[in-house]
């Protein structure tokens, strides 16, 4: 088995030459460590199903880059396609009709496919030159719990099961994000099968943005929070702002346009050393405070920055890394509205920023 880092110059070439030649791959993702092969290779799938210790005919989603690479191997209907353009990429698992183009071991019962779309930078590269979907299925043995570092992977394992790995990407230690939203879009009304942090029905408004730089960021952040306190001009509401990415996509700096757009003037900076910053709100008793999630460890450290406390005093709320706080105590926020924002690396520069208003 090769490990290589998600740094390496070459990791893309040398996972799509495992792919190729019928290999196995261990995989970082938004969610998880996922575990990858050829999902048109019937001794590929034959392999994977060996490595998950799989029953028969529990079926086995597929990740593609695109939604044009998706109707190459599903049936998209419409609702379908409004979903895969308003949530993907992102950690939702849209169940269609296959077109039975992948091996039939991947399928359900009914002839339908799962099909994903990562918000995963290095997973899209290599999903784009290798040409063809791969499998997306959480990296542990079934039945084991959920990995997010590759030791997690190894540790649900025997050793024939770790001999039939080829490649390891090694991403680190991932965020404990859920597990991904599955929606099957063939039946009468959507079905969900699988609840991850999202649910589509509590969803408000979706909005999608293209930043091409830092300042865009703190412009497209500005102008939405402003048309949000427009559309909530009542003292009695708090605002709760979620700000999900990898390192380096722009979370604080759309933190800074929500700040500019209260009317704060000082600098805004990462909490990431004292957890909380505190800014007053000009003419307002309101606060913003702005709380890196990071490095929480329990449950006690998340009760004692006192969320809940300080929306019920109607203060705006900045969380970065929030997928820690639902990790943490997956029902923290449940009874909460939020603004999830999502940020999509799609090249050095340029962001994809998917803002969802989510009510309860």
């Amino acid at each position: 088995m090769i490990t290589v880092s998600t740094d390496s110059l070459n990791v893309v070439k040398e996972v799509v030459e495992v792919l190729q030649n019928g290999g196995l791959v261990i995989y970082p993702t938004e969610t998880c460590y996922g575990v990858g092969v050829d999902a048109t290779n019937a001794d590929s799938v034959k392999k994977l199903l060996k490595y998950k210790k799989r029953p028969s005919g529990k079926a086995i989603s597929i990740a593609v880059s695109s939604l044009e690479m998706a109707k190459e191997y599903v049936e998209i209907n419409q609702r379908a396609e409004e979903i895969f353009n308003t949530l993907l990429p992102g950690p939702f698992t849209i169940v269609c009709k296959s077109k039975h183009k992948t091996d039939k071991r991947l399928e359900a019962e009914n002839g339908t496919l799962g099909v994903r779309i990562p918000n995963y930078k290095l997973l899209i590269d290599i999903i784009n030159k290798f040409g063809k979907p791969i499998t997306a299925t959480s990296a542990n043995s079934s039945g084991a719990k959920t990995p997010y570092s590759l030791e997690e992977v190894y540790d649900t394992l025997s050793n024939n099961q770790k001999k039939l790995i080829d490649l390891a990407i090694d991403g680190g230690k991932l965020p404990k994000n859920p597990p991904s939203t599955v929606i099957d879009t063939t039946t009468e009304e959507l079905t969900i099968y699988r609840h991850g942090r999202l649910n589509p029905k509590n969803i408000k408004r979706i909005q999608n943005f293209i930043s091409d730089s830092e300042e865009d960021t703190i412009s497209i952040a500005e102008n939405l929070v402003k048309q949000i306190l427009e559309q909530n001009t009542s003292t009695s509401e708090y605002f709760l702002f979620l700000l999900d990415g990898e390192l380096g996509s722009g979370k604080t700096h759309f933190a800074k346009g929500i700040a500019k757009a209260l009317g704060i003037n000082k600098v805004i900076k990462s909490p990431s050393y004292n957890y909380v910053n505190e800014y007053p709100v000009p003419g307002s008793q309101r606060k913003l405070f702005h709380i890196d999630a990071w490095k929480l460890q329990d449950r006690s450290e998340l009760e004692t920055l006192n969320i809940l406390g300080i929306l019920n005093n109607y203060n705006v709320i900045i969380i970065e890394w929030p997928t820690v706080v639902f990790n943490l105590d997956p029902i923290y926020l449940e009874n909460l509205s939020y603004v999830i924002v999502e940020f999509v690396i799609l090249e050095a520069n340029k962001r994809m920023i998917r803002v969802i208003e989510n009510t309860k």
